[in-house]
């Protein structure tokens, strides 16, 4: 019997920020006495929330599982936000699941499902959640389903400037009948997208 393998591999996308306004002074200077003439202006300004990765510390990496139909899987991957305020962190995968090449004969399957964990952790609070591989796919359903905006992934309602304890975990048990798994390398490939969420 061939050995199953599993191998994964992440990627990471960065929203832009938007840049904050600038404040100006205006001096007037004049001849005689007095010499100076003070002018007051109002400035207004504001900056937006600024979110990203930690430099150095973008979710990234490969996990490679011999055997994992028999042993299961379970592996985190560790990074830190950047992020002055709230924010949301979403996921999407390529395959829904560990998939190898080829066709499956009856009972068995070339896609394997797993679990995602997004777990993050803010200066004042935290935000935990798991969904099935197979609902991180495009026109599927699972919170933290990407790409990230300011509405669209798992938020984390506080700041998080490289906070540690925020992780990115896969997880399966043992695989078991009825659906057995063809032999072969099984990948699959999640990416990680970060935004401010005001």
């Amino acid at each position: 019997m061939l050995p199953k393998i599993a191998a994964l591999a992440l990627s990471v996308a960065c929203v832009p920020v938007v840049p904050a306004l600038a404040q100006t002074t205006a001096y007037a200077v004049g001849q005689g006495s007095p010499n100076q003439i003070t002018l007051s202006i109002p400035v207004t300004a504001s900056v937006g929330g600024r979110c990203g990765f930690a430099a150095g510390s973008a979710p990234s990496g490969t996990y490679n599982q011999p055997d994992f139909d028999v042993i299961g899987l379970n592996h985190d991957f560790s990074f830190a936000l950047e992020c002055t305020g709230p924010s949301r962190v979403a996921v999407v995968s390529t395959n829904g699941g560990l998939k190898t090449g080829g066709s499956a004969p009856t009972g068995y399957t070339t896609l394997a499902p797993y679990d995602v964990t997004l777990n993050l952790v803010g200066s004042s609070t935290t935000a935990n959640q798991t969904c099935q591989v197979a609902t991180l796919v495009t026109g599927s359903t699972c919170t933290f389903l990407g790409p990230a905006s300011t509405t669209q992934g798992l938020r984390l309602a506080s700041n998080s400037i490289s906070q540690t304890g925020t992780y990115l975990r896969v997880s399966a048990p043992p695989y078991a009948a009825p659906a057995q798994l063809v032999a072969g390398n099984y990948a699959d490939t999640l990416t990680v997208t970060v935004s401010a969420s005001p």
